[in-house]
């Protein structure tokens, strides 16, 4: 399903006309819902010269051919032809508020389109021709409820700094995402405050080599000059790798870094005085190991919940992120355990949010307790990473 002879000089006339200011880039896609459309680099602003104008012409016209009719003119942000390849005719398209609401689903979002278009693009919620297709709709919205999560945090920090020291280009929020993947929420993060105007440095961590390549990448294509990545387990992070945001970092995350990953955040961020950490567990496998043995069950106030691997999974899964939040809070964190919406990029559903309730004290290791505690743990036949990750810190080595 192509175009044929007049259609042809229809769609080369409507191209010309459209492109000769120039173009970021033009999307060619079969009709409905086209999941690989081929997309076409332009040359961004500025007349281009009549070699590049043929070179998309001839791309539009070949594409067609195969039946990618449902053609795009991606002008800028604000702007799009629309072009049916079938007929060769063109409307321009502007985000104006009706339009941009329409693609919000009709509710405001932390992230519009026409303010954070090259964002939404590069995580794949929008499309490349400026769409957000049905499948993202979901996606989109619970990124805007995970910046949500995010505001009371950093007004916090903000607040913290008081009027004297806000944010600034030589002063940025200091941002460390351990475990950060392929940066997904990361970057919302950074875009988030962007959009506050609260300049910030964040430095992402993560063992996998494709996932900091990609993490890079992006940050590159989106001139986030300000985020830097790292290879490395959360367990080798030290102090000269927080170095690199200038100072302790303010704010800790930790999304889905997995099983005791979690606990090595939890206790980097501890010891290096965090004011803020926002820690989404993950695949917690490490007490359901430890309570499979028949003394254990038998001492259990229910032994069914430990003789049975469902139950007992869950049931551990449960007992971790509570010692973790005691744990946080025998440290001086006051802590929250708030739903976190799950997606394909953040699979559970839990997020522990906290702050430390004395930001600018140093950090004390002999002032925190961690006894009692430990005296939980003895009792139910547990022994948690992070429990001894935090009493093997001295205070000479914070």
């Amino acid at each position: 399903m192509g175009s044929h002879g007049p259609a042809l000089a229809r769609l080369r006339k409507t191209l010309r006309r459209h492109a000769r200011e120039g173009w970021a880039r033009a999307v060619f896609a079969r009709p409905g819902q086209d999941d690989a459309p081929r997309v076409l680099e332009g040359p961004g602003s500025g007349p281009p010269d009549d070699a590049t104008v043929e070179a998309l012409i001839a791309a539009a016209s070949a594409a067609a051919a195969e039946g990618r009719v449902k053609q795009t003119l991606v002008l800028d942000d604000q702007r799009r032809v629309r072009i049916d390849a079938r007929h060769g005719s063109g409307k321009l398209v502007t985000l104006d508020e009706d339009r941009v609401r329409k693609v919000m689903g009709g509710k405001e979002r932390n992230l519009r389109p026409d303010a954070s278009a090259p964002l939404l693009r590069v995580i794949g919620i929008m499309n490349a021709d400026g769409t957000i297709s049905a499948k993202n709709a979901k996606k989109y919205k619970q990124v805007d409820h995970f910046v949500e999560l995010c505001r009371p945090v950093w007004e916090r920090l903000v607040a913290q700094r008081g009027p004297e020291r806000p944010p600034s280009e030589s002063e940025p929020l200091r941002v460390l995402d351990l475990g950060c993947g392929n940066g997904y929420l990361g970057f919302v993060l950074a875009e988030a405050l962007r959009l506050a105007e609260l300049p910030v440095r964040l430095h992402g961590v993560d063992r996998r080599t494709d996932v900091i390549a990609q993490c890079r990448a992006r940050a590159e294509a989106l001139g986030h000059g300000g985020l830097t990545f790292q290879e490395a387990s959360i367990a080798e992070v030290g102090a000269g790798d927080v170095a690199t945001l200038g100072a302790p970092p303010e704010l800790v995350v930790a999304l889905h870094a997995c099983d005791t990953a979690t606990d090595d955040a939890l206790a980097l961020a501890v010891r290096s005085g965090a004011s803020a950490i926002m820690a989404a567990p993950c695949c917690q496998h490490e007490l359901a190991e430890q309570l499979r043995t028949r003394e254990q069950r038998d001492a259990a106030p229910v032994p069914a919940m430990l003789q049975h691997s469902v139950l007992r999974q869950d049931y551990a899964a449960g007992l971790t992120d509570a010692l973790r939040v005691e744990l946080l809070q025998a440290c001086g964190y006051h802590v929250d355990a708030i739903e976190f919406v799950a997606s394909e990029h953040t699979p559970k559903n839990l997020l522990l949010r906290a702050h430390r309730r004395h930001p600018q004290a140093p950090v004390e290791p002999a002032r925190w307790h961690l006894t009692t505690v430990r005296e939980r743990c003895q009792a139910l036949g547990v022994e948690p990473r992070l429990l001894a990750l935090l009493e093997a810190v001295e205070p000479a080595t914070v």
